[in-house]
């Protein structure tokens, strides 16, 4: 069988993103977790927030499928990718329940309305979220790597020590079930760099894709954590200016 050409981008990229994983601001949560357990108010904020992140992937994914066209690609590429698009939906039908039925809204329109499932566009997640939608310019090997072998490593990394830390069957059942398919997603993205991402623009191309997204990932996971833990939230980073002479 011959060499996969995308084979040592995508090692280099996993690799480097499970490095990150370990120091990602929600360490601080599960810190907090650990020595003072979650408690309700901290367990909606964190299952609302979850769930705003989760119903932004409705909005990313429908500009990304717009870029797939007729025999561009194979149909397990495609297929998989549906596959990702349903397991999203199920995540984010998962933290819906979950505020059902703990009663922190009465029905999904006021889970809407409640602070800590709105969405706002001066904050971390709207950046985050943007920057994932305009990776719908580029193809589809390359935003799906920037997002499989990137934010979904450190997501997958924080959430299972999120989960061994919390003493809410009832919160690891939710999490926990959600850990095959972030696998699954991983494996999907190294599985389409190390087979479509051939030529050396392409491996620069997703490395820097990867890089922004990962960066702006962990820029909402800041955020996060302090909405959670009901602290301010880091500060943006300062605007880049040009200097010329």
């Amino acid at each position: 069988m011959p060499e996969l050409p995308g084979k040592d981008l995508a090692r280099e990229l996993i690799e480097k993103s499970r490095s990150e994983s370990s120091a990602t601001a929600v360490e601080q949560l599960i810190q907090a977790v650990r020595d003072d357990g979650l408690g309700e108010d901290r367990a909606h904020r964190l299952l609302g927030r979850l769930w705003t992140l989760e119903r932004m992937f409705y909005y990313v994914y429908g500009g990304w499928g717009q870029g797939l066209e007729i025999n561009d690609f194979p149909p397990s590429v495609k297929y998989l990718f549906a596959r990702q698009i349903v397991d999203e939906s199920t995540h984010e039908m998962l933290y819906l329940d979950a505020l059902l039925r703990r009663g922190f809204a009465p029905s999904q329109k006021e889970a809407f309305r409640h602070p800590y499932g709105s969405f706002a566009l001066d904050s971390a997640l709207a950046y985050y979220v943007f920057s994932l939608r305009n990776l719908a310019t580029y193809p589809h090997p390359i935003r799906i790597g920037a997002l499989n072998l990137g934010p979904k490593i450190l997501e997958l990394g924080w959430m299972e020590k999120l989960t061994a830390a919390v003493a809410d069957a009832e919160l690891k059942g939710v999490f926990e079930s959600q850990f095959v398919e972030n696998r699954s997603h991983i494996s999907m993205g190294r599985r389409i760099v190390e087979e479509f991402v051939v030529k050396p623009v392409e491996a620069e191309l997703c490395r820097w894709a990867c890089s922004v997204a990962t960066r702006d990932y962990k820029r909402f996971l800041g955020e996060f954590s302090a909405f959670v833990l009901g602290r301010e939230p880091p500060p943006p980073p300062a605007p880049r200016r040009q200097v010329t002479d």
